[in-house]
C-alpha cells in the first residue's frame, strides 16, 4: 500500500468521525428539553392588580353545555353565538341552532352569503338585535333578527382580523388599510391606507379604544390612532414609538386601561403612555421573556415554564410571581377573567388556575383536552378544543 494511499484512507476516517460526532451533536441539541429560569424581578408592588366587574359569577365548571354532533373546525375561535338562552353556530354556509339546557342540535339551514366556497368566517356576532358576519374575502354581511339580508359591504383586500365595533362603526384591519364602515347601512365613513410596507402579521393586526379614539397595529406594523369622530388621524407622541419589525410578531400586543395605552413590542419591551398627559410613563422597559402572554386590567400576566409573574403597566413593578410545580410547563395562556376577588388563568392543556391574594389557590381542568381559544361573554364562556368540540359554561 503506498503512502498516498495511507494518507488518503486516515483522512476519510478522520472525517468520518468529524461527521458522526457532529451528527450526535445535532441529533443531541434537538432532543435536549427545554430549559425554563426563574424570572428575574427588580421590585415588589406592594398593591394588587385592579379588579373590574366584581360582581362576576363563580362558574361551576362541572356544569358544561357540550355541542352535541358539531365537529367546530373554525380558524378564528368566533363562530358562536350564546344570547337569551339562545345557540347559534356558523360552519360552511350553514346554521346551527342548539337547545340552551342540553347541547342537542335543534335545527339547521342553508345561509349561502357568498359564491366563494373556500371562503373563511372571521367573526360571527350578535349586535343590536341583528347578525354581524364578517369574511376573509373582505366581505360583511349584517342580517335582521330573521337571518335576512340587510347590507352587505365587499372589499378586494383581504381580512385576517375580527371587526371592531366602536361609536356605531365597524373598524375594519386589512393588511395595508384601517376603514370605518356605518353600522346602520355598511357604507364606508373613513379609510387610511399605509402603502409599500411588508405585511409582518399574518395573523392580522390589533385595536383598542380610548372613548372615541382608537389605536392601532396594522399587519405590516405600522402603529397609528384615528379620531372616530371625525375619521382622521389623531397624532400623539405614542406615534414615536420605535417599533422592531420582524416577520413574526405574534409577541406584539396593545392595550388601554384607565388613561394609559400599552404596547408590548417584541414580548420584550413595554411602553406605557399617559393619554391625558401624552407621555410615556414607561419606555421600552425591559421585561422577562415568556412563551405567552396576557393584558388584564393594569396588568400583563406572563407565563414561562409553571412561572407565573404579574407586572404593574403603570410602574414596572411585579405584583406577583408564582412557582409552582403542578402549573403545566408547556402550556400558554388562553385567556384571563375575574370573579369577585378572584383571578382566573385559563390555560391551553385545559387547566384554569385560581389566583387570591397573590397565590394560586385552586386547579380546575375541564376535561375537554387541550384548548385553543377561550371567549369570555357577558353570560357565557365558550371553549374551543384542539379536538373541534365546543363547551359553553
Amino acid at each position: 500500500m503506498s503512502f498516498t494511499l495511507i494518507n488518503r484512507s486516515f483522512f476519510l476516517i478522520l472525517s468520518l468521525l468529524f461527521l458522526f460526532s457532529c451528527s450526535t451533536k445535532t441529533v443531541y441539541e434537538k432532543i435536549k428539553p427545554n430549559t425554563y429560569e426563574v424570572p428575574l424581578i427588580e421590585n415588589i408592588d406592594d398593591e394588587k392588580i385592579n379588579i373590574i366587574n366584581i360582581n362576576n359569577n363563580q362558574i361551576n365548571y362541572g356544569n358544561e353545555i357540550l355541542l352535541k354532533d358539531f365537529k367546530n373546525d373554525t380558524q378564528f375561535f368566533n363562530n358562536i353565538i350564546t344570547d337569551n338562552d339562545e345557540i347559534y353556530a356558523y360552519k360552511n354556509k350553514k346554521l346551527y341552532n342548539f337547545d340552551y339546557t342540553t347541547g342537542h342540535l335543534i335545527s339547521t339551514q342553508d345561509l349561502t352569503l357568498s359564491n366563494d366556497d373556500d371562503d373563511i368566517l372571521i367573526a360571527f356576532e350578535k349586535i343590536d338585535n341583528s347578525f354581524l358576519l364578517s369574511f376573509k374575502s373582505g366581505s360583511i354581511f349584517r342580517l335582521n333578527h330573521n337571518f335576512a339580508l340587510i347590507w352587505k359591504h365587499e372589499s378586494k383586500k383581504k381580512l385576517n382580523t375580527q371587526p371592531f365595533i366602536s361609536n356605531e362603526q365597524i373598524i375594519l384591519l386589512f393588511g395595508d388599510e384601517i376603514r370605518g364602515l356605518q353600522f346602520e347601512d355598511g357604507s364606508q365613513i373613513w379609510s387610511e391606507t399605509y402603502q409599500n410596507m411588508p405585511i409582518y402579521q399574518a395573523a392580522g393586526g390589533q385595536v383598542a379604544s380610548f372613548f372615541n379614539i382608537i389605536y392601532f397595529i396594522l399587519p405590516n406594523n405600522i402603529i397609528g390612532a384615528i379620531d372616530l369622530n371625525f375619521g382622521s388621524i389623531h397624532n400623539s407622541k405614542f406615534d414615536d414609538i420605535p417599533l422592531i419589525s420582524s416577520i413574526n410578531n405574534t409577541k406584539d400586543k396593545i392595550h388601554t386601561y384607565d388613561n394609559y395605552l400599552v404596547y408590548i413590542d417584541e414580548g420584550k419591551y413595554l411602553y406605557t403612555f399617559d393619554i391625558f398627559d401624552d407621555e410615556f410613563i414607561l419606555f421600552k422597559k425591559n421585561i422577562n421573556l415568556f412563551s405567552s402572554s396576557f393584558l388584564f386590567n393594569n396588568s400583563i400576566i406572563i407565563k414561562e415554564g409553571n412561572h407565573l409573574q404579574s407586572i404593574n403597566l403603570s410602574n414596572g413593578k411585579t405584583y406577583w410571581l408564582i412557582n409552582d410545580n403542578k402549573v403545566s410547563k408547556k402550556s400558554e395562556i388562553v385567556n384571563v377573567r375575574n370573579y369577585k376577588k378572584n383571578i382566573e388563568v385559563f390555560l391551553s392543556n385545559g387547566d384554569v388556575l385560581t389566583i387570591n391574594n397573590k397565590e394560586l389557590t385552586n386547579i380546575t381542568n375541564l376535561d375537554i383536552g387541550k384548548i385553543k381559544d377561550v371567549s369570555i361573554k357577558k353570560q357565557n364562556i365558550i371553549v374551543y378544543a384542539k379536538n373541534k368540540k365546543t363547551l359553553i359554561f
